[in-house]
C-alpha cells in the first residue's frame, strides 16, 4: 500500500545539489567513500523515519506519501522546501576583538560558532568580520534519489524505530521492548547504559513516543545489571 502521514518507515537515500551534481549527503557507505565525504564516526544505514514528523526535510518528506516499499523515486526540492533561502539579515559583522579573546585568527572560508550558531567567514576588515550564518545549502535545489526499504507495523518495532533514531550508535535490535495495555518497558543494550548524553536522550526519545503513539500512555526504561559468569580455571 502506498504510504502515508504516520506511517513508521526506514529510506536510503543520496542528496546531490542540482547546480553541480555534488553528494552532500547519503545512507551509503559506499556512495560517501566513492564521493570523498565519508565520515569515520558516521554509522551509514537506512535512515529511521516516520512520515510527516518532520525527521527529514519537507520537500522529501513530502515526496514519501504516496511511494510504496521497494520503490526509488528521485525528486527535486527547491530551496524553500530544503534548506531554506539565503537570508542577507543572517550575515553579521562581529567585532574581531571577539576571535581574538578565543585566540581564533579569522579568514575567509573558516568555519566558526558563535553562541552556538554556526557561521562561514566571508570578509575579515577594519577590525570586523563579516560571519554568514545561513545553512551551508540554503538557496540551493537539492535532488535526492530516496529509496522506501521497510515499512513496520507492530507496535515494538515502531518504538524500536523510534530509539534507533534517539540512539543511532545502538543495534535496535539489541533493545528489550515490551508493550501492553498503554504501557511501554524499555531496557536499553548496554551500548545505551553507558553512553555520555544518554539520559537527555531517553528523555527526547519518550517524549517523542507519546507523540508519534498515540496507544503509548506510559514510557518506562529500566536498566538491568546482570552478575557476569566467572569462567572455570
Amino acid at each position: 500500500m502506498a504510504l502515508q502521514k504516520g506511517d513508521f518507515v526506514r529510506i536510503n537515500y543520496t542528496g546531490r545539489l542540482k547546480s553541480s551534481g555534488k553528494v552532500f549527503d547519503t545512507t551509503y557507505e559506499e556512495v560517501a567513500r566513492k564521493e570523498e565525504i565519508y565520515d569515520p564516526r558516521v554509522k551509514f544505514k537506512p535512515q529511521a523515519v516516520v512520515v510527516g514528523a518532520g525527521h527529514v526535510i519537507p520537500g522529501l518528506d513530502e515526496a514519501l506519501v504516496g511511494m510504496e516499499v521497494g520503490e526509488t523515486r528521485v525528486v527535486e526540492v527547491p530551496p524553500e522546501k530544503g534548506f531554506g533561502v539565503r537570508d542577507k539579515n543572517k550575515i553579521k559583522p562581529i567585532p574581531l576583538r571577539e576571535f581574538r579573546k578565543q585566540k581564533l585568527r579569522p579568514y575567509p572560508g573558516m568555519r566558526v560558532e558563535i553562541d552556538g550558531k554556526p557561521g562561514l567567514v566571508k570578509a575579515v576588515s577594519g577590525g570586523r568580520v563579516l560571519v554568514d550564518f545561513n545553512s551551508e545549502l540554503a538557496g540551493e535545489t537539492l535532488v535526492y534519489e530516496v529509496n522506501v526499504e521497510e515499512k513496520v507495523n507492530k507496535l515494538e518495532e515502531k518504538v524500536r524505530l523510534l530509539l534507533e533514531r534517539h540512539f543511532p550508535y545502538a543495534e535496535p535490535n539489541e533493545h528489550e521492548v515490551a508493550c501492553q495495555d498503554g504501557r511501554v518497558l524499555v531496557t536499553l543494550s548496554d551500548t545505551v547504559k553507558y553512553a555520555q548524553g544518554s539520559v537527555v536522550s531517553k528523555l527526547l526519545a519518550a517524549r517523542e513516543i507519546l507523540s508519534l503513539l498515540p496507544e503509548v500512555e506510559e514510557v518506562v526504561f529500566q536498566e538491568v545489571f546482570r552478575r557476569e559468569e566467572k569462567s572455570e580455571a
